[in-house]
């Protein structure tokens, strides 16, 4: 994978180039029909999804919280904290997206405090701290 389709992520989109090199050099595409489970309330935390295209819905209690898409990430609270999910997030439509471990968001949130910050505000903003 190129370090483009990261671009187009608003998380990643200011990170430096060598950084996004290990990130895409590591990370892996995939994809997910209408109505598949992306990642499922109580699973180990163990990667964060980026949304490259399609669309999802992000469920507590089988109460929709959020609607997320293209340029977004999922499952960045449980990575951060490394706790289990905190929701089950289903596909609303066909999906793209690229998964990355939690030890390369580790080391990358290490070396660029910039990115550490943004991953938080994220967190902060969806109301997951």
């Amino acid at each position: 994978m190129d370090g483009s389709d990261l671009r187009q992520i608003d998380l990643f989109k200011d990170l430096p180039d060598d950084a996004l090199r290990l990130l895409a050099d590591r990370s892996q595409e995939a994809t997910a029909d209408e109505g598949d489970v992306v990642i499922k309330a109580g699973a180990f935390a163990d990667q964060l999804v980026a949304i490259l295209d399609g669309t999802v819905e992000v469920q507590r209690k089988e109460e929709v919280v959020a609607k997320l898409g293209a340029g977004d990430v999922i499952g960045e609270a449980g990575v951060v904290k490394h706790e289990l999910r905190n929701a089950t997030v289903v596909a609303t439509s066909p999906l793209r997206a690229i998964s990355i471990a939690h030890s390369d968001i580790k080391a990358v949130r290490r070396d660029n405090p910039d990115f550490d910050e943004r991953i938080k505000s994220v967190i902060e903003d969806r109301g997951e701290d």
